[in-house]
């Protein structure tokens, strides 16, 4: 039985977050003993998550030298350390060659983090972390060529979820309800939804619903272009939901617009609950959505393209079911959970 801590820097909703916590339901089924510590606020949405689901969490808020001692004693429990964030990694940096544990550092994003301070940490931490695992090739090659750690083993591990489809709501409406998840910051490029939508006519707006659930800070912008250019459009600013069925009940068709991204999680889970993908053609994104079959995809920034195929599936709406169905049978084949528990599993024993 491996005891494993889990660090996360939050447990706001997050991908990351939520495939810790499935993660980590994984590991007790095989017999080991996951926990999740994190350095954010004992109040974050998902820490009442992992009570209710009996994964032991702990959260540290006080001072950041009060956090690390007590941090400290924590981790002199566990067997394995395994760090979910750059911001963890640099938070533990100090007390990692103290600790003497196996210590795994998986970066779910691609962004190479080329500032000083993360350079900085990433040529400290070389040397006590004993591998690194990635969620895309594209994440692995840019942390390399940007960081090096070429004597650190490493592999990608793709994300997965636990293939368990919500009970979907009936529906209220027959307008193509069009869903987009994620942090409202510059780089999931929301905005551009709200375009490529300005761009069709308007007979073809008045039937399309959008639902944005996140928050961040980019949210006043959609607002503004909401007001100020689809006014009459139905759009909903639902906030920062923790229940996925919530979540997944309320759209047909998942957006991602984003300039870059590891493997998503929030499109593994639209798509295990059968929601063909509308997404851009960067990272992980093609590995998961087979354009034409589990959905669509186009390049970062062409609202063009990207209202064309709205255009596309409203004109064919069987094309909907047809490919959230083959989705989901990829997500099932291909992104199960188990599959990254095992995999994680051989790498906690090397």
């Amino acid at each position: 039985m491996i005891k494993v801590a889990h660090i996360v820097g939050s447990l706001n909703i997050g991908g990351a977050e939520r495939f810790v916590m499935d993660l980590c339901q994984v590991q007790k089924q095989l017999g080991n003993k996951p926990a999740i510590i994190s350095l954010g606020q004992p109040i974050d949405p998902l820490v009442a998550e992992c009570m209710t689901t009996n994964i032991p969490v702990a959260s540290y808020n006080g001072g950041s030298m009060w956090k690390l001692v007590r941090m400290f004693l924590v981790l002199l429990k566990f067997d394995v350390i395994h760090i979910h964030s750059p911001y963890a990694l640099k938070f533990l940096n100090v007390i990692l060659p103290l600790l003497n544990k196996k210590n795994i550092y998986t970066r779910h994003g691609a962004a190479p983090l080329t500032s000083p301070k993360w350079m900085k940490l990433h040529r400290e931490a070389s040397a006590y972390v004993d591998a690194s695992t990635f969620v895309s090739q594209e994440g692995a090659d840019n942390f390399h060529h940007q960081h090096g750690w070429y004597d650190v083993p490493n592999i990608v591990i793709d994300n997965g979820v636990l293939i368990n489809p919500i009970t979907k709501v009936a529906r209220k409406t027959n307008r193509l309800r069009i869903g987009s998840v994620g942090r409202m910051i510059p780089l999931k490029n929301q905005l551009g939804l709200l375009k490529a939508v300005r761009l069709l006519s308007k007979k073809l707006q008045d039937n399309i619903e959008l639902h944005f659930f996140g928050d961040g800070e980019c949210l006043a912008d959609l607002k503004s272009f909401k007001d100020k250019h689809l006014a009459h459009v139905e759009v909903s600013f639902h906030g920062m939901v923790n229940d996925r069925e919530q979540i997944y009940s309320n759209f047909d068709v998942l957006v991602v617009t984003s300039e870059t991204e590891g493997l998503s999680m929030v499109i593994i889970e639209a798509m295990a609950n059968r929601i063909p993908v509308i997404a851009t053609n960067v990272g992980g994104n093609p590995k998961l959505v087979v354009d034409n079959q589990t959905g669509w995809l186009f390049d970062f920034a062409d609202d063009k393209k990207l209202a064309s195929i709205l255009l596309h599936i409203m004109d064919n709406k069987q094309l909907i079911t047809d490919s959230g169905d083959l989705a989901f049978n990829y997500i099932s084949e291909n992104f199960s959970i188990n599959t990254a528990a095992k995999k994680y599993a051989q790498l906690y024993q090397r």
